[in-house]
């Protein structure tokens, strides 16, 4: 019962948010500007979903503390590291692709929410699925529930992983932080997860500049970065984004095979500082696909070999164990 209404309330919220958008109409249409008032649907749905993230942390407050990654030296104190923030998100509306991106994220959302069921953690995935990465990397955010989610309520990203490089004080970087080459894992290989075809590829995208800082790239044409969706199954697509532009080694239409490079790590798009993010998805679409919860194969967690296929955890040290002979 408790499922049903969360997924009412993300219906009737999405809907709103998405009904929202025809108030666009009032400015370019004349005759239509009481199209205008459509405008205000969409701060209701913004606060609706704030006060229910509200009521959820308060319900989250047993879960288990995870590490909190420190905030890098070019952010200064964290309330200029949320003012930057802040602005740069408001001068995306200032950037026509972008906004146009935004409205595609929020009418798919709304589509994506009228489905009438989600995968959860009892999707079985057709896939066996590695680490996109070498070495040992940190799960610097994601989850299989809401307490440790990349983004909850998107459902598109609600699986999704955010992968960073970090010493034993979670630091990410050397010197001070204002150079992407700073970041340990600038410029390291990602691998595809698992066989497949390459479906998307989206190059051209600048690594954000100002790593660290809290500033947003709002300039950028693409919020997602240079990314790369390969296709393992019927409806199982992996997602790898923030690529370093021209780094991709692959293109739509080539197969590829487990471990194979397919481009760097970096900054570019909406990253505010060098990661690595990972989500799989039911659909080939960024804006359609519901997010996938996958357990990962072959799979070290903080130093010890798991001998059984699992999820992973923000906070978790995670890498790839050697082939057996």
């Amino acid at each position: 019962m408790q499922n049903r209404r969360q997924r009412l309330f993300s219906l009737i919220t999405d809907w709103l948010g998405a009904i929202s958008l025809l108030g666009v109409l009032g400015y370019l249409i004349p005759g239509l500007e009481g199209l205008r008032l459509l405008f205000l649907l969409f701060p209701l749905a913004l606060l609706a979903r704030a006060l229910r993230g509200r009521a959820r942390a308060a319900n989250d407050a047993a879960a288990p503390s995870l590490p909190d990654p420190p905030l890098n030296q070019p952010a200064g104190s964290p309330a200029r590291f949320t003012a930057r923030f802040a602005l740069s998100q408001a001068l995306v509306l200032l950037n026509p692709l972008q906004v146009t991106q935004i409205i595609a994220q929020i009418v798919g959302q709304a589509i994506i929410t009228s489905r009438r069921a989600l995968p959860d953690e009892r999707y079985v995935q057709k896939t066996r699925y590695t680490l996109p990465f070498r070495g040992e990397w940190l799960v610097y955010n994601g989850g299989i529930t809401p307490a440790d989610s990349h983004s909850w309520d998107v459902l598109t990203q609600r699986y999704a992983y955010d992968f960073v490089i970090a010493d034993a004080a979670l630091r990410r970087h050397s010197g001070d932080g204002r150079a992407l080459t700073d970041y340990f894992c600038y410029g390291q290989d990602v691998i595809a997860p698992a066989d497949g075809e390459i479906i998307t590829v989206r190059d051209g995208v600048r690594d954000a500049p100002r790593p660290g800082s809290g500033w947003v790239d709002f300039l950028a044409p693409d919020f997602r970065g240079n990314f790369v969706v390969i296709k393992h199954a019927e409806d199982e697509y992996s997602f790898l984004a923030h690529l370093i532009p021209g780094s991709i080694v692959v293109g739509a239409g080539q197969r590829v095979r487990r471990g194979q490079v397919i481009g760097r790590c970096g900054n570019s798009g909406h990253s505010g500082e060098p990661h690595l993010h990972f989500h799989v998805q039911d659909r080939p679409s960024f804006w359609l696909g519901a997010g996938l919860p996958v357990q990962f194969d072959a799979l070290i967690v903080n130093g010890a070999p798991q001998d059984q296929p699992r999820y992973l955890t923000r906070g978790a040290r995670v890498s790839l164990a050697p082939a057996s002979d």
